[in-house]
């Protein structure tokens, strides 16, 4: 009895598939990987805090939750004719161009955020939608942006807002056989050329 269980024990662990532990598993202490978790968790923070601010319609607050610095450069769905806009009264003035209804639902599927701690930077970038409450098409768009540590806090630096393109419509291939028609009817010599006159 006692050999049947260890030959099924076994052959369980054979058909087992092991994969490497990841190091702050195994590290949970180590402190440059838990810096660099908090520092992402800090930047996330802000991310979702500025995204929850402009579901709610207050776009003060949104502007605020980012922290944007003085000389932070913002490039938003407009374009701005080509113009730079700088700081709280550029990301101001990008996110009065978003058509978000009011009382709205957040949802970014596919938030990433990195950070770098020893050199005081992070990035983010995500798919982000605004869906209506009482229903309806969302608002969506792509954003990213950079921060870095000043005096301990995360600050803005870069952020662009763009909306996703839609996906060109299919074309249809071309029928070989009308297009040849089209160009004998608009090129006479070719007809004249593959089938020489009688008598030749």
């Amino acid at each position: 009895m006692h050999r049947t269980l260890t030959v099924a024990a076994l052959l369980s662990l054979a058909a087992c598939t092991v994969e490497r532990t990841p190091d702050d598993v195994l590290n949970p202490r180590d402190p440059s990987q838990v810096e660099r978790r908090d520092a992402e968790q800090d930047v996330a923070i802000h991310v979702n805090a500025f995204l929850q601010a402009l579901a709610r319609g207050d776009r003060g607050q949104a502007v605020s939750a980012m922290s944007p610095l003085v000389d932070t450069y913002v490039m938003g769905v407009d374009g701005n004719e080509g113009r730079p806009r700088f700081g709280a009264d550029g990301l101001a003035a990008a996110i009065a161009e978003l058509e978000i209804p009011a009382n709205s639902l957040p949802r970014t599927p596919d938030l990433r955020v990195q950070a770098d701690p020893r050199r005081g930077t992070a990035w983010f970038a995500g798919f982000v939608e605004m869906f209506p409450a009482s229903g309806g098409q969302p608002e969506r768009v792509r954003m990213s942006g950079v921060f870095g540590r000043q005096e301990g806090e995360w600050r803005l630096m870069q952020i662009h807002i763009s909306r996703p393109e839609a996906p060109p419509a299919p074309v249809a291939a071309p029928d070989s056989a009308a297009t040849a028609r089209d160009s004998s009817a608009s090129n006479p010599d070719s007809v004249s050329a593959a089938a020489p006159p009688a008598g030749e």
